[in-house]
């Protein structure tokens, strides 16, 4: 497993330009008073990368190549998942990082571990993306595995957006709702229902690929 994510350490490098412009758009943002958004964009686009490094995978035929070699289909699929979740994680620090050194310790003075809190969420909610569209890019494909995440996307979020209003819910009431929870009970219900699904998205991933034919 060691070599796959040497792999895609060497990838990541020959996109050095693209992690710049990443960067630099995320200082620009912070410094437009823009802070939670920035980790938030920083941290989504930088876990998508671990999608793409299968599209870089599958080109030319390399996938089956890949195969060859004493790597097995499980720990292909495990390598993908560690890489997402070591992504997301290093991203939502330097972006945390960053807004801080943008915005200056001063100035976020008595509020800095509040920000940092509420930037939390970017993680859980990063992993469940990939959650879903991982197994999607295993079984169809780069190309097609990452519309088909797209359009559930939509799906989810219009069907959220469909229940919020039939309930009757508005913004105001739903973020007094969630002022009235207990901070530390929700995000360790966040982080449980986060690891029991990547986890299970994993374990699909596997059977997805165990049953890919090249």
């Amino acid at each position: 497993m060691k070599g796959l994510f040497v792999k895609d350490i060497e990838l990541m490098k020959q996109q050095k330009q693209f992690f710049i412009l990443v960067v630099v758009m995320g200082v620009i943002l912070n410094l437009a008073g823009s802070g939670s958004f920035a980790t938030g964009y920083f941290t989504f686009v930088t876990a998508i990368f671990a999608i793409t490094t299968i599209s870089y995978d599958e080109f030319d035929n390399g996938l089956a190549f890949l195969m060859t070699l004493p790597v097995t289909r499980k720990q292909y699929v495990a390598e993908k998942y560690l890489l997402g979740a070591g992504l997301t994680a290093a991203a939502w620090g330097i972006a945390t990082i960053t807004g801080v050194i943008c915005k200056g310790v001063a100035e976020l003075q008595g509020c800095l571990s509040e920000k940092i809190i509420g930037t939390l969420i970017y993680i859980p909610l990063a992993l469940l993306m990939l959650a879903v569209s991982l197994p999607l890019v295993i079984h169809f494909g780069a190309e097609k595995g990452r519309y088909i995440a797209m359009v559930m996307w939509v799906i989810i979020i219009a069907v959220v957006y469909i229940l919020i209003k039939t309930m009757g819910l508005s913004a105001d009431a739903v973020d007094a709702w969630l002022n009235g929870l207990n901070r530390g009970m929700v995000l360790a219900g966040v982080v449980l229902f986060t690891v029991i699904v990547y986890m299970g998205s994993f374990w699909i991933g596997v059977r997805l690929m165990e049953k890919k034919e090249f």
